[in-house]
């Protein structure tokens, strides 16, 4: 059994296999430019990868493939200081080849390529939940989230019902529309990032206190800026000087065959609660503008949230008696619970200064691949 990223010039296998061994017609085995932005173009692609490799793990057995998983490599940040992380996508081995040590082959494949502080993956699924249970040793962590937490604010309640969850708007019974809220500080909010104002602040004010993939502007233009597909709005939020004290990312997404639309929100950074709510208040006038059903946020801590909390926003509370507030797939809708589940690892010596119960750990929807086309 052989386990080796497949070369530059294998791109095109990579996408065959994904076709036939993770799902037929797949968008990543019919979409070569968001293949290569998602396995070749990344920031930190040559200097763990390297030119000649694509970002892409095959176990081969008697010269065929038996399992995959795409490799994202990440700049990470940890409380201010720099290390590097990866996240393995679409992972999957055939059916007949589980019993065998394929799947961990590659899960611990990115390990032997380079020392990563973090691996990580964000999925629709319980995969991720299956492979990695709770644990902690003296230089690992492994932390699954059966359920990241989801924010939501309603902005047409009766329409989002009868689109969305067949006329019962009991559903949303316990969720007002959102609404503009008074603003303090004179904080303005543009449509702009500057590399060396966004980096000044965020490595100033942002990255000392959090645990997530670095929020940089290499980073953000790469997610954001340039996607190949998506059309991403990037708001900053400023004070009378035109220092940075926050942002947000989100894109407007056409559901029902075109006929409605919602706001997925990708990022919420903000330094203080005044910045905070001029990016909520940014929000609630785009999403009003653009005539939305609702918008989401899926985040794993809180700690940005008070603008969003304070024009309306609740986080999705989901038990046995109330299974769904709102969809979170379109292409059709899907009133089933699905969960966006994450699994976290973290390895060596500095795991000794995490605390998962600080609240600061932060990934959203936009890590890994799930804010992308279908």
């Amino acid at each position: 059994m052989e386990i080796r990223l497949f070369r530059r010039d294998e791109s095109d296998l990579y996408m065959q296999a994904i076709h036939e061994i993770w799902k037929e017609g797949h968008i990543l085995s019919r979409d070569k430019a968001l293949a290569d932005f998602m396995f070749y173009n990344t920031p930190q692609h040559e200097k763990y990868i390297g030119k000649e490799n694509y970002g892409a793990i095959g176990v081969w057995e008697d010269g065929k493939i038996v399992g995959l998983g795409g490799l994202m490599l990440f700049e990470f940040n940890l409380n201010g200081e720099t290390e590097a992380a990866c996240n393995v996508t679409n992972s999957i081995v055939l059916e007949e080849y589980r019993s065998s040590m394929a799947g961990l082959l590659l899960y611990a494949k990115p390990l032997d390529l380079y020392p990563f502080f973090c691996n990580f993956g964000i999925g629709l699924s319980n995969f991720s939940m299956r492979v990695s249970p709770a644990t902690i040793s003296r230089d690992a962590v492994t932390q699954p989230i059966h359920k990241m937490d989801r924010m939501v604010g309603i902005f047409d309640k009766k329409q989002a019902s009868e689109v969305l969850l067949n006329g019962n708007e009991n559903y949303l019974r316990n969720y007002d529309t959102v609404r503009k809220v008074k603003q303090y500080g004179d904080k303005t909010v543009k449509h702009e990032l500057e590399k060396d104002k966004w980096n000044n602040f965020y490595y100033t004010h942002i990255a000392p206190k959090t645990i997530s993939i670095s929020r940089n502007y290499e980073f953000l233009s790469w997610r954001y800026l340039n996607h190949p597909t998506f059309n991403y709005l990037v708001y900053s939020a400023q004070d009378q000087a035109g220092n940075y004290e926050g942002l947000f990312v989100a894109r407007v997404e056409y559901i029902i065959n075109g006929t409605a639309k919602i706001l997925r929100i990708v990022e919420f950074i903000s330094k203080n609660q005044d910045a905070s709510i001029a990016l909520a208040n940014k929000i609630v006038e785009i999403g009003t503008e653009e005539a939305i059903l609702f918008a989401d946020f899926y985040c794993t801590t809180d700690m940005f949230n008070f603008g969003l909390e304070s024009v309306g926003f609740k986080k999705e509370f989901t038990s046995d008696d109330d299974k769904i507030v709102l969809p979170s797939r379109f292409q059709p809708v899907d009133l089933s619970v699905v969960n966006l589940n994450a699994s976290l690892s973290f390895y060596g010596k500095k795991v000794k200064k995490l605390n998962l119960l600080k609240n600061n750990i932060y990934f959203t929807k936009g890590d890994s691949d799930q804010d992308r086309p279908n």
